[in-house]
């Protein structure tokens, strides 16, 4: 073949084709630390920023606070991890050997022996309770907002039962120790609980009748103790 042939013919002369020169491509900008690159739905990569508020709402949710994120108020906060929340029904023995550290908070009426044997922590009763409230308790504390039934404070050596409203019969029956409160009326007291057995405190309507294995005056006489305690 003429080498004339691989040349191209113009205004009478032969010239030798020149190869194309590619465009030259701008040069790129240094991409930022907080991008990164990710594959779009048709498989070409796409740069999308980091969401900078991410790092912030990750580091408050381990616990580590940071100015720009606003913090909880109180009443938004959640109950505590240590206290558990009980819609009552009149289920027994709630708080059975509760210990220290631990609370129960009742919404509405619990049953019977509620915080048996328990040796700490708080039991919060929103309405009434059943017979046996504290039996056998070693210490922590019990408020009834409502009503007890009989026997409340049964042995008890230790810890506090306070009961907003009245009590039932034979309260601070075998009790040994602890606190005995009750603002309301009873319908008895046990004998057992003013004996010198008895090194606790019964506090009635206000007034400390009994502690440390003795009365206490004028609480005693004032309320007429004597005339509540059963047979």
């Amino acid at each position: 073949m003429p080498q004339e042939l691989n040349k191209i013919w113009n205004a009478g002369k032969y010239f030798e084709p020149q190869p194309e020169q590619p465009e030259k491509q701008p040069e790129s900008e240094p991409k930022p630390s907080n991008v990164k690159r990710k594959k779009s739905v048709i498989g070409a990569f796409i740069d999308k920023p980091e969401d900078p508020f991410k790092e912030k709402v990750e580091a408050v949710l381990k616990g580590v606070e940071h100015d720009s994120v606003r913090q909880l108020a109180d009443e938004e906060k959640p109950v505590s991890v240590n206290e558990e929340v009980i819609v009552g029904t009149g289920q027994d023995n709630i708080g059975q050997g509760l210990a220290t550290g631990k609370s129960i908070h009742v919404k509405g009426n619990a049953g019977w022996w509620i915080g048996n044997s328990m040796t700490g922590g708080k039991i919060y009763v929103e309405g009434n309770v059943g017979m046996r409230t504290g039996c056998f308790m070693s210490g922590g504390e019990i408020y009834v907002e409502g009503f007890a039934g009989i026997e409340t404070g049964h042995a008890m050596s230790g810890g506090e039962v306070y009961i907003k409203s009245g009590a039932g019969g034979w309260a601070g029956e075998s009790m040994s120790g602890g606190t005995l409160r009750i603002d309301g009326d009873v319908t008895s007291f046990d004998k057992t609980a003013f004996t010198s057995n008895n090194k606790g405190t019964i506090i009635w309507k206000g007034e400390t009748i009994w502690e440390n294995g003795k009365k206490v005056e004028p609480g005693w006489t004032n309320l007429n103790v004597k005339e509540k305690i059963a047979e």
